[in-house]
């Protein structure tokens, strides 16, 4: 998880350094002068949201694909690992060729294929692309359903409610919805800072769970 780790502390150093600016920008001391402070404050803090939800998909889906390259490297068969892992590769499996207009013959192979996997102890192996619930939905709800559905282990000290705020106004700001100047205009500082480290306290916390969990191969039986 080292990777992981290494990404997680470098985009925290990237907010850290982000916010720090916001300050200097809102501030009396005239360092930092645009045409327009006030208008490109309020920018500021919307990008400060979006940066906070790439804190978090980048966490998370790298954590989780790191567990899943260790599952590969340790060559796992089907029946090495706990059934939540089963459960996850048959319907990855399935995913793939889930579809009205999907022939019968293409459900018989991939049944087939299965079958044979799983009867002759051949590796398993799963992808981010497993990891449906993410790419712009993560939220607190979202993120403790992936670690539940692998037996991923943690113990929480909030219960991460502003994750939900910063996914929706992220979306907001992706889908053209509202704009740079007006997504984040009401919230403070004071605020952000408070999302902040809401967030940092959930993360820190999901991510001790998703370390223990690859280091102790807590994916096999």
């Amino acid at each position: 998880m080292q990777n992981t780790i290494g990404i997680y502390k470098d985009r925290k150093d990237e907010i850290e350094f982000y916010y720090s600016i916001m300050i200097e920008i809102n501030g009396k001391s005239g360092k930092i002068k645009t045409k327009d402070n006030r208008r490109f404050f309020k920018i500021m803090k919307s990008n400060f949201l979006l940066m906070l939800y790439n804190l978090v998909e980048s966490c998370i889906v790298n954590g989780m694909t790191e567990i899943y390259e260790g599952l590969k490297n340790d060559v796992c068969s089907y029946n090495d690992v706990i059934s939540e892992i089963q459960s996850i590769w048959s319907k990855s499996q399935i995913s793939r060729v889930y579809g009205q207009a999907t022939k019968k013959s293409t459900y018989e192979n991939k049944i087939e294929y299965i079958i044979k996997t799983i009867t002759k102890n051949e590796p398993i192996i799963l992808s981010k692309d497993s990891l449906n619930k993410a790419g712009g939905n993560l939220n607190a709800k979202t993120i403790i359903d992936i670690c539940d559905s692998h037996k991923i282990r943690y113990k929480l000290e909030t219960k991460g409610e502003s994750l939900e705020r910063v996914k929706l106004e992220r979306n907001k700001l992706a889908h053209g919805v509202v704009s740079f100047s007006d997504c984040a205009r009401e919230l403070t500082l004071g605020d952000l800072k408070n999302i902040r480290d809401e967030i940092v306290i959930f993360l820190d916390n999901i991510l001790l769970g998703m370390k223990t969990y690859y280091q102790g191969k807590l994916y096999k039986k």
